[in-house]
């Protein structure tokens, strides 16, 4: 049998993460490495293949048609690895449970709770699958997810988790600047940026009655959260954040609110499991602590 030749495998790791998420940071925090480390892998694997197999461009990613059939082939033959070491494992190690959850959330959120879980169910693993998009339970090794958005995911079974009203936040030099009793149009003298649509900050203006020159209207999209913060943290940038996640920034003052009001921009965090799915044990007890530990919330 003639020895099979193939690219490094982190190479083809690293290219089948970007063709899932089409996003080269959103790949390297899901693999654990920097960006330029995933931009690296890719580059070397299109330099060997010698073609293309990703366009870049900084209104989004694509794949090529290259591209597309490679990626094909790697989820197929990443499923089929999955499948076999599911089988493989002794029954004692099957009691886990793999969670989908937005990198940011997780490490602010979840991650802080989960000693709390383990207390009381020692028996089950959670491991943690960061990613921003709901997952696809018909491929994707995933029991249940925590994940942004409307909620009306085909096949999925969802329930709201936590409120994601929007309000504008920054730092303590800008709260200074903009005074006691600042008006929302007094937010326009500094750098708006926001992580999901424009239109986000045009509903925060109209829940505050404050009408804005569409047209006019100017704000730069960080479609990282871990990013935006740091951005209202270290810059005089005023971000709109989902003011629930941030809660503990504000409480410890290295963030402000300087309005109160915060805009229902018609998504929020929702519990999603699949329907088809029979429903675990694991699965259950996990949803039942999570909806035990939001009600204790303020």
């Amino acid at each position: 049998m003639t020895p099979r030749t193939l690219p490094p495998f982190a190479a083809l790791r690293a290219f089948e993460a970007v063709g899932r998420t089409l996003h080269f940071t959103r790949a390297a925090e899901e693999l654990g490495v920097s960006q330029a480390a995933v931009s690296r892998q890719v580059k070397a694997l299109e330099a060997e293949l010698a073609t293309t197999l990703v366009i870049r461009h900084p209104a989004g990613n694509a794949l090529t048609p290259d591209g597309e059939v490679l990626f094909d082939s790697l989820q197929q033959g990443f499923d089929r690895i999955a499948q076999g070491i599911a089988e493989i494992r002794p029954a004692s190690d099957r009691r886990q449970l793999t969670v989908s959850v937005a990198p940011f959330f997780s490490a602010v959120w979840l991650t802080p709770r989960l000693s709390g879980f383990f207390r009381r169910h020692p028996k089950i693993n959670v491991r943690l699958h960061h990613a921003y998009d709901p997952p696809d339970y018909a491929r994707d090794e995933v029991d249940l997810g925590i994940n942004w958005g409307d909620g009306n995911w085909p096949g999925v079974v969802t329930a709201k988790f936590l409120d994601g009203s929007m309000t504008p936040v920054c730092n303590q030099r800008v709260a200074h600047r903009l005074g006691a009793e600042p008006e929302p149009q007094d937010l326009m003298r500094f750098p708006l940026c926001y992580e999901f649509q424009v239109s986000d900050w045009l509903t925060w203006y109209a829940s505050v009655g404050t009408k804005v020159d569409t047209e006019a209207f100017r704000a730069t999209q960080i479609d990282d959260t871990h990013a935006l913060v740091r951005r209202a943290i270290d810059s005089d940038c005023v971000a709109l954040i989902i003011r629930s996640v941030v809660v503990d920034l504000l409480d410890s003052g290295q963030i402000v609110q300087p309005f109160r009001q915060s805009a229902d921009v018609g998504r929020h965090y929702f519990l999603g499991w699949p329907k088809l799915r029979r429903d675990s044990t694991e699965t259950r007890s996990f949803r039942r602590w999570l909806l035990q530990e939001i009600a204790r919330e303020p």
